[in-house]
C-alpha cells in the first residue's frame, strides 16, 4: 500500500473521532444541559463495555481469513456504521432533549458510536506493521499518517467552532462525515493484504502472550497516560477559552490552530529524529516536551501568550504521535519473531481499549471540578470557573504526560532497525 493511501484513512478517522471527542462534552453539557456527573458516569460505564468488545473484535480480526485479507471486510462493515452513529450523536431530536430522556439518549449514542469506532480504529491500525516493515519505511509512513491526522485535527477541531457557529452541531457532523467518507474510499481502494496471514491461536492463548509482553505494557501504559492528557487538553480547550481567558467561542479556533499548525510540519522533523536518534530516544524526548508544555498552559492570561504555549504543545504532540507509532510496530515485530504469528489486531485492540479507557479518566476529571471548584454545568459554573479550567487544562495533563515520560525509560528495547 502506498503511504499516502494509508494516511488518507487516518484523515477520515481523525476528522470524525476528534470532533466527537473534543466537542461531545461541550455540546451536551453547555448546549443541552446534561450534568457533568452523568457525563462522567456514562463515560466510565462505557469503559467496562470497551473491556469486552475491544479484545474480542481485535481477536476476530486476526483470525479472519478471506480472499480479500483479514482487515478489509471489517473496514467495509465498520466504516458506514462509524459515520452513521457519529451523526446520531449530534442529531438530538426534540423528544430526546427532555431532561428525563437526554441521559439515556446520550449513553446509547456513545455506546453505538464507540463500538463502531473500535472496529475501524483497530483494523486500520493493524495494517501499519504489516504494510511497512523497517524503521526508515515506518518513520516516513508514520510522518505522513500523523501529518494527515493533523490536517484532520485542524479541520475537525480548530475549525469546528467556526463551522458549528454557522450551521449548528448537526450541520458540522454532516460536513465532517461527508469529507471522511471520501477519505475512506481513497484508503480502501489501496488496501492489499496477504490472504495467507493470520493467527491460529485461540482467544485466551493470544491475549496471554500479549499480556505477558513487558514491552507492550510499557508502551500501552505510556500511551494511556498520553491519550488521557491530550484528550483533557482537547476536551477542555473550549471551556478554557471561555472561562479562563475570557474569549468568545470562536477564539477556540485560534488556540487549536496554534497547536496544529506547528505540529503539522513538526511530524516530518520527528520522522527524521526517530531515524537519527532511534525510536526510543526520540519517543522519550517528545513526551518530555509535551508534558512541560502542558504545565505551561496554566500561565497565559491573554490570547497571544496562550498561542505561544499552544505552539509548544503542538511540537510535543507531533513527536509523541510519530515516535509512538514506530515503537508499537517494534513491539509487534518482536512478538512475531518469538511466537511465529502476527497478531496486530490483538495488540491494537488493547491499545485502543486503554486509549478509550482514558475517556473514563477524562470524565472523572470533569467530575472533580464540582467538589474542587464548584463547577456543575454551563447553567451553574460555580464561583471560579476560570481557575477550574486552568487547572484542568494544565496541571492534570501535564502531570499525566510527565509520568508517561518517566515510564518510557522502562521500555526494554532500542528501536534502531
Amino acid at each position: 500500500m502506498k503511504p499516502w493511501r494509508y494516511a488518507s484513512g487516518q484523515l477520515g478517522l481523525t476528522l470524525v473521532s476528534e470532533s466527537f471527542g473534543t466537542y461531545l462534552a461541550f455540546f451536551y453539557l453547555e448546549r443541552l444541559g446534561l450534568s457533568a456527573a452523568f457525563y462522567a458516569l456514562a463515560r466510565t460505564a462505557y469503559a467496562f463495555w470497551d473491556a469486552v468488545n475491544d479484545p474480542l473484535l481485535g481477536h476476530l480480526s486476526d483470525r479472519t481469513k478471506t480472499p480479500w485479507g483479514r482487515r478489509r471486510p471489517w473496514l467495509l462493515l465498520g466504516i458506514p456504521l462509524f459515520l452513521l452513529f457519529y451523526l446520531l450523536v449530534f442529531w438530538v431530536p426534540d423528544w430526546a432533549r427532555n431532561p428525563g430522556v437526554l441521559p439515556y439518549y446520550f449513553a446509547l449514542a456513545i455506546v453505538l458510536y464507540e463500538t463502531a469506532a473500535t472496529v475501524v480504529w483497530t483494523n486500520h491500525g493493524a495494517l501499519f506493521p504489516e504494510m511497512f516493515r523497517n524503521l526508515p519505511e515506518r518513520a516516513r509512513a508514520a510522518a505522513l499518517k500523523r501529518g494527515t491526522e493533523l490536517f484532520g485535527l485542524i479541520l475537525g477541531i480548530a475549525l469546528a467552532p467556526v463551522v458549528y457557529a454557522q450551521v449548528g452541531f448537526f450541520g458540522m457532523a454532516l460536513l465532517f462525515a461527508g469529507l471522511s467518507l471520501f477519505a475512506f474510499l481513497f484508503f480502501l481502494g489501496g488496501v492489499a493484504e496477504d490472504p495467507r496471514a493470520g493467527s491460529g491461536l485461540g482467544l485466551l492463548s493470544s491475549f496471554r502472550l500479549v499480556l505477558g509482553n513487558r514491552a507492550f505494557w510499557v508502551a500501552a501504559l505510556v500511551g494511556l497516560l498520553f491519550e488521557f492528557g491530550r484528550t483533557v487538553i482537547q476536551t477542555g480547550m473550549a471551556f478554557y477559552a471561555k472561562y479562563s481567558l475570557g474569549l468568545p467561542e470562536a477564539a477556540t479556533t485560534f488556540l487549536f490552530a496554534a497547536v496544529f499548525l506547528v505540529a503539522l510540519p513538526s511530524v516530518f522533523l520527528w520522522g527524521r529524529l526517530a531515524q537519527a536518534l532511534g525510536g526510543k530516544r526520540a519517543w522519550r524526548l517528545a513526551h518530555l516536551l509535551m508534558g512541560v508544555a502542558a504545565l505551561l498552559l496554566f500561565l497565559p492570561q491573554s490570547l497571544p501568550t496562550a498561542l505561544l504555549v499552544g505552539a509548544l504543545v503542538g511540537a510535543g504532540f507531533a513527536g509523541v504521535r510519530v515516535t509512538g507509532e514506530v515503537v508499537m510496530a517494534k513491539v509487534i515485530d518482536l512478538d512475531a519473531e518469538r511466537t511465529g504469528t502476527r497478531r496486530e489486531g490483538a495488540y491494537y485492540s488493547l491499545v485502543g481499549l486503554l486509549g478509550r479507557a482514558s475517556g473514563a479518566l477524562v470524565g472523572l476529571s470533569f467530575a472533580l471540578l464540582g467538589p474542587l471548584f464548584g463547577y456543575v454545568s454551563g447553567e451553574n459554573p460555580g464561583p471560579n470557573p476560570g481557575l477550574a479550567f486552568r487547572f484542568l487544562l494544565s496541571v492534570v495533563p501535564g502531570a499525566a504526560i510527565l509520568l508517561a515520560y518517566g515510564l518510557t525509560a522502562l521500555f526494554p528495547h532500542e528501536v534502531r532497525e
